[in-house]
């Protein structure tokens, strides 16, 4: 069994509390990454329903102002 000393000792708690303390920042950045990715996908929808609502109305109201010519015409 080999013998440390106490500035070894010290090393080994500060390399294990320093890995410790790198897997929590890993871990914090996955997580935060993923929310970002989350948040990411819920603009990218919301720009989608936007765009399709906005095609949408000109549509319609290009029906309504189209359609509305002829039918009045031939009442």
């Amino acid at each position: 069994m080999k013998h440390w000393t106490t500035g070894q000792t010290a090393v080994q708690r500060f390399n294990t509390v320093f890995r410790r303390d790198t897997e929590k920042l890993n871990q914090f950045k996955i997580i935060l990454n993923n929310q970002f990715q989350a948040l990411q996908y819920l603009l990218d929808e919301e720009t989608t329903m936007e765009k399709k609502l906005e095609r949408d109305q000109r549509i319609n109201n290009s029906k309504m102002s189209g359609g509305a010519g002829p039918q009045q015409a031939s009442s």
